[in-house]
């Protein structure tokens, strides 16, 4: 098996069966020896070696027999070569089975995940990693559906995620608060899902350990009715608890009263396997998508989210540069060079340069949201201290989009995993149920104890590799090509995410999968060899046909048979051929015709010119038929004896 990444000769073209692809080899091996016996009986022709072209169909002790007998002479040579060269024709169809590469191809057909059940990993993992590098993103076109779904069915198991997921109706609700910011609502008790809000929220110690929050108030978008920004310069001293803060957590709001004394919940990445809990925190370009679920009684809501963080870093004796702050602002902002022309950019861009400039720090953001998208966009100048000094300056710029993708009613309503003496909620990965927030959660003072419902992180996906998040450049802080490539197939990786989720979590039966078959197939090489063999086949019996006569191309039975001064047939009909063994000798009957072999064989009447051989065979005394009568009456026609 040969092993080459060209086109011409690896496996490309699928063959039904392999005894279809056997058979052709076999026609093309076959056709290409009968090119070569033909082939040398135009030689034996033009040699005028009839001996030699008979030896042609004589088994290998005859053609040997021949080859000593005649010693070194024109024909002996023309039978040996023809040995040889018919020999090698023979293993053609080897030949052709040895340029398999690799022979075969994978074929998929489209089938339920519901049907891959048994299959699937006891504990299918439910994070993924994707190295963005500019040189993987070849890979990742070809093998993106591969690598989402790895380490989910058993090995040995040839499927292979598709985007297709029947994702079901979203349902959602008017908002239930106001200046609360951008939230997806999902019932009309307050349930509600929507980034972090307290992104901008910080604090310090002072020298008496009393806790000092930091000033950075939400304000409302007086035009939009559910969107808040927030635009604060602040001291350092509170910057080190925002780079602490996991970006990109969901936070769960489960009703109007729980809201109202602020205690939502967050769905956090699990520390013990999931890197985000450490990678999500200050700065590094990455990206992180997850699918998880949200459970309050009978009603289950699936939601898909996606955040993106860039970073630049700088030491505190050297400045961002302006172009470099505005390059970042730009390309961060869309790909879209008109729409990279906002206004607000250059305000942003002087607001970092003047915090900078006057060793501060600084934070800008929004929350909004549509009917099942909520959308948080944080731009933020952050130099955090030490005794006083300046360590290093970050800027960063991260966007989280939540969006709703299906609501359902299901048959049971979770239980609390374990028992709490407060409020708690279940957590789930991967559709395993593991644990609750008992121990991390609190609760305010005077809220009546309940179980809020299950949140489970069914599916995440971590991306890095997308830039130098260390770098004070912004073209290398974030690779504009990997970047572009990521926004790009940012559906597609939602599309394939959403089907591992959904056959972990949701209902396996709602996603279909490739299963992959090994299918037999031949190369371009392979096929050009087998047409080349027919090509070669009529060539060589047009030109026998053209330039000998049929004499040629006959059995020595068909030379005999055929009428005196004629040439064979191509195809002669062939009579009824008897043998007779009896005490007056050997009989051949052919047709009508007896022909009687005495032990002695054919006398030998050494070299004859053209035309002796008839005038041998009339010279010779015919049998009368009153001789024949007593052993074959049925003939009528005169019977040749040789004669010793």
């Amino acid at each position: 098996m040969l092993s080459s990444s060209s086109s011409f000769i690896h496996s490309t073209l699928s063959i039904y069966h392999p005894a279809l692809k056997s058979l052709l080899f076999s026609v093309a091996q076959l056709l290409l020896a009968m090119a070569i016996y033909i082939l040398f009986s135009l030689i034996a022709a033009k040699a005028s070696a009839f001996a030699a072209y008979l030896m042609y169909t004589e088994d290998i002790l005859q053609k040997s027999h021949f080859i000593v007998s005649r010693g070194l002479s024109g024909s002996s040579i023309l039978v040996f070569t023809f040995a040889l060269t018919y020999f090698a024709a023979s293993l053609y169809g080897t030949l052709l089975w040895g340029f398999d590469a690799p022979g075969y191809i994978m074929a998929g057909r489209n089938v339920s995940a519901a049907s891959l059940v048994t299959q699937m990993l006891d504990s299918p993992a439910y994070i993924l990693y994707l190295d963005m590098k500019r040189s993987n993103l070849g890979t990742l076109d070809q093998e993106l559906p591969q690598l989402i779904g790895a380490n989910l069915f058993k090995a040995g198991s040839n499927f292979t995620l598709t985007p297709d997921v029947e994702r079901g109706r979203a349902e959602f609700v008017s908002p239930v608060r106001t200046g609360v910011g951008g939230r997806v609502w999902l019932d009309g008790e307050g349930l509600s899902v929507g980034p972090d809000t307290q992104v901008m929220v910080s604090y310090k110690t002072d020298g008496n350990g009393t806790t000092i929050g930091m000033e950075c108030p939400v304000q409302e978008v007086s035009d939009v009715g559910v969107a808040q920004f927030w635009n604060c310069t602040v001291d350092n001293t509170f910057v080190l608890p925002l780079l602490t803060t996991v970006v990109g957590r969901p936070e769960v709001h489960w009703d109007v009263p729980s809201d109202e004394v602020f205690d939502s919940r967050y769905i956090r990445p699990d520390r013990q396997r999931n890197i985000w809990a450490g990678f999500g925190q200050g700065g590094g370009t990455a990206g992180m998508k997850q699918m998880f679920t949200v459970t309050r009684g009978t009603r289950r809501h699936t939601f898909i989210e996606t955040t993106f963080r860039s970073t630049m870093l700088t030491t505190a004796a050297v400045p961002f540069s302006s172009f470099e702050v505005m390059d970042m602002l730009k390309r961060t902002w869309s790909t879209n060079i008109t729409e990279q022309q906002a206004p607000i950019l250059t305000r942003l861009s002087n607001s970092i340069l003047e915090a900078q400039a006057t060793d501060q720090s600084f934070l800008f953001g929004t929350n909004d949201a549509d009917n099942v998208t909520a959308t948080q966009v944080t731009w933020e100048y952050l130099t955090p201290e030490n005794s006083g000094r300046a360590i290093y300056s970050l800027l960063r710029i991260t966007t989280t989009n939540i969006t709703v993708i299906r609501s359902e009613t299901i048959p049971t309503a979770p239980i609390p995993f374990a028992p709490c003496d407060i409020s708690i909620q279940n957590i789930a990965y991967g559709g395993v149920l593991s644990d609750t927030d008992c121990a991390t959660a609190t609760e305010p003072d005077g809220q009546p104890k309940q179980f809020f419902g299950q949140v489970d992180t069914s599916a995440v996906l971590i991306l890095y590799g997308l830039g130098d998040g260390r770098s004070n450049l912004s073209a290398l802080a974030l690779d504009e090509t990997v970047y572009e490539w990521t926004i790009a197939n940012s559906e597609r990786m939602d599309n394939l995410l959403l089907a591992r989720g959904y056959i972990v979590s949701i209902n396996a039966s709602l996603v279909t999968v490739e299963m992959s078959v090994l299918k037999p197939a031949i190369s371009y090489l392979q096929l050009f060899l087998v047409l080349l063999a027919i090509v070669v086949y009529g060539i060589a019996w047009l030109s026998l046909k053209l330039l000998a006569t049929s004499h040629w191309s006959s059995s020595l039975l068909l030379n005999l048979l055929a009428p005196m001064g004629k040439a064979p047939g191509y195809l002669y009909p062939v009579p009824a051929i008897k043998l007779w063994e009896a005490e007056a000798g050997t009989f051949i009957a052919v047709g009508e015709s007896v022909l009687r072999v005495d032990a002695g064989g054919f006398e030998a009447q050494g070299q004859m010119a053209p035309g002796s051989m008839d005038q041998k065979f009339a010279q010779q005394p015919q049998v009368m038929v009153s001789e024949r009568e007593s052993f074959l009456p049925q003939y009528q026609q005169p019977i040749y004896a040789p004669r010793n």
